[in-house]
Formats: structure tokens, sequence, C-alpha cells
């Protein structure tokens, strides 16, 4: 169902990546050659909002209509002060003025390191260059623009029928550090030629963040940049989707949820330093809220992370981390399974020594699966996240210097 021709998929859109540090692609643009391209964005609910979430946002207030994203790596915009959103501004400013379009038709978005000044004159000096190079087939460029400690690329396609009629969504993701739910270290571009009305296409971004992005934890730090955009400019010419009843709807935010989770693991799996993907599954629980601190404890957890960097069948800082997020759940009535292998069963350890053994020798998987049955509910949620390896230390230890 997913395919890897990423964002050159849909229609309609064009893309450039430059270099403008000797180094490497640092300025990326994404352009809609359709007039009419809606736009809706999330972003981290951080109280440190770097510069260019402000704008964008303020883009958002005076438009529905998007048809340009700007973004740049190296700096992140963010604590900058007032000098920040002038910066801003005037990228977005002169692209607009160079793209012929509205101002409040662009997002911008940046990433790197936070208090760095933004370079605006060197963005705008290479707008002219950016414009020109404006193609289909430049998705790659795009993407690369937006990568800082990233190892590789991150995109995905889907294409699914509504009525009869062939719709695409595509998107890439950037982001490998910093990265817990409530929108994380990364940023997103999202674009689809399905027709569907704003709202709705705000509503199922929205609501599929939750169960994607959302659910997503390398190292338990919220950034102060993160974005998710999504553009739909309508090509597709489907019966226009208007009412949240309507079976289109359904299978537009059904895919766009499947394209999302994937990248949301795509994220995870080049985690810095990642060895294991891990998939925490908790089940059975009273609320989804609960389910969701209990799975977060334990994935942000770094006695846990680094028991499964050294492959340690140390289940107990397991139960530990269940326990510190203070559900008031009943933890005694608990099973605990480790990629499959029962190892607690109603809150009672299982003297089962064949199948210690082979828990124990199942973490040399570099995938591995937590899950924990309450007993207790109905809800559930999964989460996915890394372990913690000398090489995530490294990385972070070195990352400005």
């Amino acid at each position: 169902m997913i395919d890897f021709n990423g964002l050159k998929a849909v229609k309609g859109f064009k893309f450039a990546g430059v270099c403008s540090n000797g180094l490497k692609k640092n300025i990326g643009l994404l352009y809609s050659t359709v007039e009419d391209t809606l736009g809706v964005a999330i972003y981290t609910r951080n109280d440190v909002i770097a510069a260019p979430i402000v704008i964008s946002k303020k883009m958002d207030e005076l438009s529905n209509k998007k048809r340009a994203i700007l973004i740049n790596s190296g700096s992140s915009n963010s604590f900058t002060g007032r000098q920040g959103l002038i910066d801003g501004e005037r990228c977005i400013l002169e692209l607009s003025k160079s793209l012929k379009i509205n101002i409040e038709e662009c997002y911008i978005a940046s990433t790197g390191v936070i208090g760095k000044k933004l370079n605006a004159d060197s963005i705008i000096n290479n707008l002219e260059t950016l414009t020109e190079k404006l193609d289909e087939k430049n998705s790659l460029d795009f993407i690369e623009a937006t990568m800082t400690t990233d190892t590789k690329v991150k995109q995905a396609s889907i294409k699914f029928d509504i009525d009869g009629i062939e719709v695409t969504i595509a998107g890439c993701a950037k982001g490998s550090g910093m990265i817990m739910p409530n929108m994380a270290t990364m940023l997103s571009v999202l674009t689809t030629d399905a027709l569907i009305s704003h709202e709705l296409l705000k509503k199922s971004l929205s609501e599929s963040a939750e169960d994607t992005f959302n659910c997503i934890t390398i190292d338990g730090d919220m950034s102060t940049n993160d974005s998710i955009f999504l553009l739909a400019n309508g090509v597709a010419n489907n019966k226009k989707i208007e009412n949240i009843n309507d079976k289109g709807y359904e299978n537009f935010y059904n895919h766009l949820k499947i394209l999302m989770k994937h990248l949301s693991k795509e994220i995870v799996k080049d985690g810095e330093g990642i060895t294991k993907f891990i998939t925490i599954d908790i089940i059975n629980t009273p609320s989804r809220d609960k389910a969701k601190a209990v799975a977060l404890s334990i994935a942000n957890s770094p006695l846990v992370k680094t028991a499964l960097f050294g492959e340690d069948l140390n289940w107990g800082r397991i139960l530990m981390a269940t326990g510190k997020a203070m559900t008031k759940m009943d933890c005694s009535i608990i099973d605990l399974y480790i990629n499959n292998h029962l190892i607690v069963k109603c809150g009672e350890p299982i003297i089962d020594d064949e199948e210690y053994k082979k828990a124990k020798q199942s973490l040399k998987n570099r995938d591995i699966n937590i899950l924990i049955d309450f007993n207790q509910g109905n809800s559930r949620i999964e989460i996915w996240t890394c372990d913690f390896s000398y090489d995530y230390i490294k990385k972070n230890a070195d990352y400005t210097s």
C-alpha cells in the first residue's frame, strides 16, 4: 500500500534545494503551481516557540490558502528574540515577491541549533536560485535541505480511490533526536491532490497526528520547532470531501494515518545511535490517557533504554517505569510479555528457565516488543521508541562543537 515515490508522486508541486554554506544543502523550497491550494499545519506544544512557528501561525490566521513552504537547516531561529521574527518575516516576504504570490500563502520552518541567529541575508540571496531550480523532479534536493543529524531520507506516498477517482497523499519527515510526542524535533511536509474542505483537511491532520507523530519518542525531549504541514491542491478532481460522515472522508483520513504512521516509525528507526527499534503496547486499561502515560514512562526511561541496548533482560526496570507513571491502576494483576515471551502473569513472575532464556536471546533482535496487559479496561495505545547507545551520547555531546 505504501510506496516510496515520495513527494514527487503528487502532481502540481515543485521542489528545490540549495547549499549556501559550502557544506550541504540547507535551504529548501516547496511550491504549488495550483492557485487555490489549501494548507494546514500543527506545531510544537513546547512553551519556547521558535520564530518560524510564530510566523507560520500568523499566516494561518490570514489565509487558508498556502502555496509555498520555505525551510532552512542549521539554525532553528529559536530563542533569537525580536530579530528572529524580523528575519523570518523578511525571508517569506521576499519569497512571496519571487514567486509572485501573497505573503500569507507562505509557510516557513527552521531546524538546527537553538539560539543560533538565522542568516536571513543568505536565504534571501539564494531565493532567485531556488525559484529557478523549482521542478517536480527535485523533491530529494528539498528533503536533503531539511536534514540535520538524519542519516537517511524519509519519504513515502500512498494511492487510493475515492468514488473511483485515484487520490494520492505523499510526505517526508526529518528528525532523529530531541523527539518526544506532542510534536517532536521533527518537521514533516505532506501533500495531496485530494479535493477536500479546509476544515476537514485540518481535522484529518490533527487527529492522525495523535496516533502517529505524537506516539513516538527517542529521548523524551520536545523541540521548539516541531511542525507538520499538509497542502492539498485538489487536482485529483474527486467529489469534494465536505462532510465528516462521507465515506470519502473516512477513506482519506485512514490513508493519511497509514502514511503518517509509516513516516513516524521511520523517524524512530533513524534515531541517533539507534540499535533497537522498540514497540511498547499497553492494552486493556481504563483509558487511553492512562495507557499513554505508562507507555511513555517506559519509553523514556534511561534504565529501560540502556538495558535493551545491552540486551539485558532486566524486566524489573520495565515494571519500575510502569509504576512511576502514577496512573493509580492496579499493577498487581498485569501481564508482561517481551517479544511474545510471558515474563509476568497476574503480577507474578513466571519461573520458567527455558522461557527466560528464549526471551533473553530474543533481545539480540533489532525489533523489540514490550506488551503489558493491565486486565482492567478496553483502552490501548502503541508507542514507538529506541534504545540509548554509546553513539547517542557521543552525537549529542558533540552536536554544536
